[in-house]
């Protein structure tokens, strides 16, 4: 094997893993490997590049299988967010009553991990969007891991899901929290990728530092 050929493999798994992994399940929220022909995925992706259609394969039935197969997409979705509901429900009503577990008033609960120094969001000071320094690991209920910082991250506290902003405005800088956020608080019905719909999120966030935009 070439050099240029275990490269054209390695970048062409990689693509594919990509797509997989992240693009369909966002196209098509519920999608699963079983549902699909990976020699036709193949082919229709080397197709589309070359623009040139097979009709021998897209046949009269097009409109009629795009149909069930949306539809059967639509069902799983449905019943995954149902299912995934009553997981976070369960979850918050237990982890809620623990001592160290603080609940707010939207349904935001977090535990004190480090309590951090005196310095909070303050309006006057910070204004009514700030710049925040986190670091952070994102968990579903079943410990599934679905993101985490690799060092220091900045952003606009406006710019993320609402259970997260809304913890970056009581933390102290310097804390870290352990936040868990309801479905209604994070990504509702339209959680992206392996997130999921109406998906109860855990954070462990650690606030580093709050600047004025």
């Amino acid at each position: 094997m070439t050099e240029q050929q275990d490269m054209q493999n390695v970048m062409s798994y990689l693509i594919g893993y990509r797509l997989g992994s992240q693009i369909l399940p966002q196209m098509l929220p519920g999608i699963t490997a079983a549902d699909i022909s990976a020699e036709k995925l193949g082919k229709g992706l080397v197709d589309g590049l070359n623009g040139d259609m097979d009709m021998s394969i897209v046949n009269e039935k097009i409109d009629r299988y795009q149909h069930e197969f949306l539809s059967m997409l639509h069902r799983r979705g449905e019943q995954k967010a149902q299912a995934n509901l009553e997981l976070g429900r369960k979850y918050m009503e237990e982890n809620g009553k623990r001592e160290t577990v603080t609940t707010t008033a939207s349904g935001l609960q977090y535990e004190v991990l480090t309590p951090g120094g005196s310095e909070k969001y303050d309006p006057a000071k910070h204004g009514d969007a700030p710049t925040a320094k986190v670091m952070y690991k994102g968990t579903l209920v079943d410990g599934t891991v679905f993101d985490q910082s690799q060092q220091p991250v900045e952003f606009n506290i406006r710019q993320v899901i609402p259970g997260f902003t809304e913890a970056l405005k009581l933390m102290p800088v310097g804390a870290k929290w352990r936040v868990t956020i309801p479905a209604k608080l994070a990504y509702g019905e339209n959680g992206p990728g392996s997130i999921g719909p109406n998906s109860t999120l855990i954070f462990e966030m650690e606030l580093l530092g709050l600047t004025r935009a």
